[in-house]
């Protein structure tokens, strides 16, 4: 099976420039403002841009999630991120959060107060590979120990045969990073996105394209790896599984049994698909064959699933030029573990979807009004606040109108 690669502006597959993975963390204690008063139920974070193809540094505006699940601005509304933040992530126990800057070609790095604000640790940054001009994409992971974070670092129109770096750090009791050795792993892939970690933390997966021949031309696959004590990474015998068209994440969800691996455009109507994998005893990934299906020109961005583990949301956005037509696909399960479309099958979200993620019974998506990055895009955007009621479907609470510049990210660390 092979393809010819569509590149945007970014380098990156024109299909796949949507973000891919939420972010969601556990931890942070009581402070922040609250409309109710009282101990908030954690904290949400979002990273934004300045200004369109503009490297200036970013910012983090920081909100505190009330008893009822409504958000409101911390005392300290916002703090500094570096140059273009592009993606977020916290540390398991919340006590932590991480953002990568493409345009500086860095790591932000930060502890969460116990007020919930962020402050920055010592050093507030930390370099990785790579610069502005030659990086298509980064995306962050965090192992469930929270003691290593993952960099994936796509490159910007990579020499053939191609190649992405993932770059690996251990997370010390401070919350600071330090390469570990090897700093980073090469692998013969493109098109990828995050880095994906079972819930044991002994392996890892990578969505992606191998090139075959003439330049361009790539069979997609998921990569795989198994995760040493100290966190290195180090690919498995059996390296690959084959993967359909256009394949961009991986989701594991946290029994652990079952892989769900993302892709987009697999037809001729542009349809997105999640395809089922069972997970062996040695982390290799074996497809089922059940697969799930969009509606023509559906992007899939992330796929998470209730604390029961009895249901799963598709954040999805309408493939078009800034397009702002976002929706949440849900799903129950059936015996086998294959998706079963529920009763209303999807819910709307304000705008351009960028990033979802679930915290107890909610769940929050963030959108854009501005996906693309045109000369004169509308900036700020939205956070969408859903309940998960019976049968896990979705019912929405309330939306907070973010007046931000241009969301790119968010991290949501739910309270002890």
């Amino acid at each position: 099976m092979t393809r010819k690669l569509r590149r945007g502006s970014g380098g990156l597959p024109l299909l796949l420039a949507a973000p891919l993975i939420c972010l969601t963390g556990c931890g942070g204690d009581g402070g922040g403002n609250l409309s109710g008063g009282g101990k908030p139920d954690g904290y949400v974070y979002v990273a934004s841009a300045a200004a369109p193809n503009v490297q200036m540094p970013g910012t983090v505006f920081q909100y505190s999630i009330g008893s009822d699940g409504s958000l409101s601005p911390l005392a300290t509304a916002s703090v500094p991120a570096g140059v273009h933040p592009v993606a977020m992530i916290s540390d398991p126990t919340g006590h932590y959060v991480y953002i990568v800057n493409q345009g500086d070609s860095t790591i932000s790095q930060y502890s969460v107060s116990a007020g919930g604000g962020l402050a920055a640790l010592s050093p507030a940054t930390v370099k990785v590979g790579g610069t502005s001009a030659s990086v298509a994409g980064y995306s962050l992971s965090v192992d469930p120990s929270g003691h290593s974070l993952y960099l994936v670092m796509t490159p910007l129109n990579p020499a053939m045969p191609a190649s992405i770096s993932i770059f690996q750090y251990a997370i010390g009791n401070d919350g600071t990073l330090s390469p570990l050795n090897p700093a980073a792993v090469d692998v013969a892939a493109v098109g990828v996105g995050s880095l994906a970690i079972d819930p044991t933390g002994k392996y890892a997966y990578l969505a992606g394209g191998a090139v075959v021949g003439e330049a361009e031309s790539v069979n997609d696959e998921v990569l795989q790896f198994s995760i040493a004590a100290g966190g290195q990474l180090t690919p498995l015998l059996s390296q690959t599984v084959a993967a359909t068209h256009n394949a961009f994440g991986v989701a594991i969800f946290p029994s652990g049994r079952t892989a769900y691996v993302l892709s987009a455009c697999i037809d001729d109507a542009c349809k997105g698909q999640i395809a089922e994998y069972s997970v062996g005893e040695n982390g290799a990934l074996t497809p089922t064959g059940a697969t799930t299906a969009t509606a023509s020109h559906v992007i899939p961005i992330s796929l998470n699933t209730d604390t029961s583990e009895s249901s799963a949301y598709l954040l999805t956005n309408l493939m078009g030029v800034d397009t702002n037509a976002g929706m949440v696909y849900q799903y129950t399960f059936n015996s086998t573990g294959a998706l079963v479309p529920a009763t209303p099958p999807s819910v709307n979200v304000s705008s351009g979807a960028v990033a979802q993620s679930v915290v107890g019974q909610r769940l929050y998506a963030l959108s854009s009004n501005a996906l693309g990055f045109a000369s004169g895009a509308p900036t700020g955007g939205h956070i969408d606040h859903y309940s998960i009621g019976a049968g896990g479907l979705l019912a929405l609470v309330g939306t907070t109108t973010l007046t931000v510049d241009y969301p790119k990210a968010m991290a949501v660390v739910a309270a002890h």
